[in-house]
């Protein structure tokens, strides 16, 4: 006879798939998320009383997200007490919106807000709380039951689910997380589950494109000319946009675009000869396998930092401007500067590989390592 796995460890194994511990789940932050929003309204009238259009707007929007995950009967729910409070009557309505309860856990784990260095003592909370997580597998959520409830709990609800509630998919791993009446959470171990969700709800997805935008002005071969067979990298007149800050250049685009390849699973530093958007990028340093390759060049060119920070994309300009944008966002402008570069190769003449055995490796190194990181 099969033994069936406890919901714990169910879990843990699904959190690990999101590389990370076992930590309150509010806290979870992973590259592939995203925050959709449910309402540009306001929460109440002129005279002070709920809005109740703003509450079935948000509630209609969560629902409409939900749906669209189409999550399977394979469920679990996690409901985290994170203060201890010990919640009864929250934690028998949740169990009256569970339909199929096949298995429950329940248990105990300390937690805290992190600390950063740079926070005044004011500011700072080192106290070590104590959270109940309660965890259901189930094979449906009365999701029209529950809702309304998440949703009103910060703003004159009569229970407490800010932040509580979680609803995952065993069969995919994608986490949902309607936090309050402001938004809720998307969360998939693999970015696949929410291309769709990017695209069908782009407008409600809180973080604004303009904070990061790749323009191609012009682009062309050495000399300007807009064909040459001999000239291996392709050149052209770029500008990025980060925030309100505005960097152009005259640069290497072949080079850029592979730096910016890069930098979908790799952080960038500020430097010398390897700028993100080079003067120079001819000089290609094939490794012994042939599938990466090094370009170094001058000193010219513009630059800002790239981090994987939290489950976001930190921009940082040379003038210090910085900006939070997602992985999705940045993978999705990143990839479409790539695919005008590498369309401009293929409508251009073929190339004349070189006979030097050094620059030939390094033009082929270089396209096996643009094919392997664009995937």
């Amino acid at each position: 006879m099969k033994i069936q796995e406890k919901p714990k460890d169910i879990l843990e194994n699904i959190l690990r798939q999101y590389e990370t511990g076992d930590k309150v789940l509010f806290q979870l932050r992973h590259k592939s998320m995203l925050h959709v929003d449910l309402s540009r309204g306001y929460q109440y009238l002129e005279d002070g009383s709920l809005n109740e259009s703003y509450v079935e707007e948000c509630l209609q929007k969560a629902v409409e997200v939900y749906n669209f995950m189409k999550y399977s009967d394979n469920l679990l729910v996690v409901y985290e007490d994170s203060y201890g409070k010990d919640n009864e009557a929250e934690k028998k309505f949740l169990e009256s919106t569970l339909i199929g309860i096949t298995e429950y856990d329940t248990y105990k784990l300390k937690w805290q807000f992190p600390i950063n260095k740079d926070d005044l003592p004011m500011h700072r909370d080192e106290e070590i709380y104590t959270c109940t997580r309660h965890i259901y597998h189930v094979k449906k959520v009365n999701i029209e039951k529950l809702f309304p409830k998440i949703i009103l709990s910060d703003i004159g609800g009569e229970m407490d689910f800010c932040s509580s509630v979680f609803i995952i998919d065993i069969n995919s791993n994608c986490i949902f997380h309607l936090y309050d009446d402001r938004g809720l959470y998307l969360f998939a171990s693999e970015e696949r589950y929410l291309t769709n969700v990017w695209g069908e709800f782009h407008d409600s997805i809180s973080r604004d494109n303009r904070d990061f935008k790749i323009e191609v002005n012009n682009l062309y071969w050495i000399d300007g000319k807009k064909d040459d067979p001999d000239d291996l990298c392709l050149h052209g007149d770029i500008e990025v946009i980060i925030g309100e800050e505005k960097l152009s250049c005259s640069c290497t685009a072949s080079a850029a675009a592979l730096r910016m390849l890069k930098t979908l699973s790799e952080d960038h530093l500020l430097t010398k000869g390897e700028q993100m958007l080079p003067c120079c990028g001819f000089f290609m340093i094939p490794n012994e396998t042939l599938d990466e390759v090094e370009i170094s060049g001058c000193d010219n060119g513009v630059d800002w930092t790239v981090l994987h920070d939290d489950g976001m994309i930190r921009l940082i300009t040379e003038k210090g401007n910085t900006v939070y944008i997602y992985y999705l966002q940045y993978k999705e402008e990143v990839l479409r500067f790539v695919n005008v570069v590498e369309e401009y190769y293929k409508k251009s003449l073929p190339k004349n590989i070189p006979a030097d055995e050094f620059e030939r490796n390094g033009y082929i190194a270089f396209w096996n390592e643009w094919n392997r990181r664009r995937g």
